[in-house]
C-alpha cells in the first residue's frame, strides 16, 4: 500500500529541509556576541534564496529570556550580548513544502545542560516517533528527557503539522504529557515539526511588545485601500501568501520610506489583513533553550528532513 503522497512532493519536502538544515547550521556559526540581528538574519535568509528555495518566515533569532518571534524590524534590530543563549529557528520553502529547524547556541557555555534537555528531548521524540502514535505518548517522552535534568518544559509552545503554504497546519505537537490529546494520533504521510523548548523559568511565555512577523490572514479589507495598502497587500499575496513575513522583506522590492511602511503594515492589521506575530518571553524571564527538526511520518518510516549529514 503507497503512501498518501506523491514523489515529486517528497521530492520538494526533502529538498527544502535539506536547505533549511544548511541554514541552520550556517546561522549557527555566525552568532557571535557584538554582532547585530539584522547581520545574522539577513545572511541565513540569502543563504537560503542562493540555494533555490525561499525563506517559509523569517529568520528568528531569539536571545536568553526570548523563547521564540524575534527577528529584526524596519526600526528594532538587537546586537547579540556577550555570554547569550541564542535560539536560530529557520525555515525553507520549495514550491511551498516547508522545511522547519532551530538550534540553541550557549556563547560562553554555562547553559551547556539546559541545551542538553532540549537536545535530548527532540532526540528522543524521534526515537518514537512514528505513524500511529498518539501525542500524548510523544508529549510524555518529551517532558520526561527535560524534567529529569531539571528544567521545565515551556507548556504553552508547541510543535505543528506543516502543509503547503502552511507553517502551521492545524495539529499542534505538546511537549508534554498532555492528557486532552491522548485520541489525537500521528497519521502516515503527515510532515511535522518538533520542537521542545527547555528553561530553568516558570515554563510558560507571555507576549512582549515587539511585532516583526506578519501573515496574510486572506481578508482584504472592506471600504477600500489606499495606495500604500494597495501596493503593499500586493507584494504580500504574490509573494508570500499566507507563509509568515516580515515588513523588512518588502522594504526590498518595494519604493517606500520606513516610516510610511510602519504605517501602512500597522494600518492593515488594524484592519484584519494581517496577524501579528509578538515575540514570545519566559514568564519568569528564565533562560531558554529550543531545538527542533522537521520529520515526514510514512507508513512504514519515519524521515528527519532537516538533518544535515557531517560532510555536507
Amino acid at each position: 500500500m503507497k503512501d498518501n503522497i506523491d514523489d515529486e512532493a517528497i521530492k520538494k519536502i526533502l529538498l527544502a529541509g535539506k536547505i533549511a538544515g544548511e541554514a541552520r547550521e550556517y546561522g549557527a556559526q555566525i552568532v557571535k556576541a557584538g554582532r547585530k540581528t539584522s547581520e545574522i538574519c539577513n545572511a541565513v535568509e540569502d543563504f537560503i534564496r542562493e540555494r533555490g528555495a525561499e525563506p517559509a518566515f523569517p529568520c528568528n533569532v531569539s536571545i536568553n529570556e526570548i523563547a521564540a518571534h524575534y527577528t529584526p524590524g524596519l526600526f528594532d534590530d538587537m546586537e547579540i550580548p556577550e555570554c547569550a543563549v541564542v535560539k536560530v529557528d529557520v525555515g525553507a520553502h520549495v514550491d511551498g513544502y516547508i522545511g522547519d529547524t532551530a538550534v540553541t547556541v550557549d556563547l560562553c557555555e554555562k547553559y551547556e545542560k539546559l541545551l542538553e534537555a532540549s537536545r535530548e528531548a527532540l532526540n528522543t521524540a524521534r526515537k518514537v516517533l512514528r505513524s500511529g502514535i498518539n501525542l500524548y505518548e510523544l508529549g510524555k517522552v518529551i517532558q520526561n528527557q527535560i524534567k529529569k535534568r531539571g528544567y521545565k518544559v515551556i507548556k504553552n509552545l508547541t510543535g505543528h503539522t506543516i502543509g503547503r503554504y502552511l507553517i502551521h497546519s492545524g495539529i499542534s505537537i505538546p511537549n508534554y504529557a498532555d492528557r486532552l490529546s491522548i485520541v489525537i494520533r500521528i497519521s502516515p504521510s503527515t510532515l511535522l515539526a518538533i520542537e521542545p523548548f527547555a528553561t530553568n523559568g516558570r515554563g510558560l511565555v507571555k507576549e512582549g511588545s515587539i511585532t516583526n512577523i506578519y501573515s496574510y490572514t486572506g481578508k482584504r479589507p472592506k471600504g477600500g485601500l489606499n495606495d500604500a495598502e494597495e501596493k503593499v497587500l500586493e507584494i504580500i499575496e504574490r509573494r508570500f501568501r499566507t507563509l509568515p513575513f516580515t515588513p523588512r522583506w518588502i522594504l526590498r522590492e518595494l519604493k517606500i520610506d520606513k516610516e510610511t511602511l510602519e504605517r501602512t503594515i500597522k494600518s492593515l492589521q488594524a484592519r484584519k489583513a494581517l496577524h501579528g506575530y509578538p515575540v514570545l518571553v519566559e514568564a519568569g524571564r528564565g533562560i531558554v533553550a529550543q531545538f527542533e527538526h522537521s520529520f515526514l511520518v510514512l507508513k512504514d518510516r519515519v524521515l528527519v528532513t532537516t538533518e544535515v549529514s557531517s560532510n555536507t
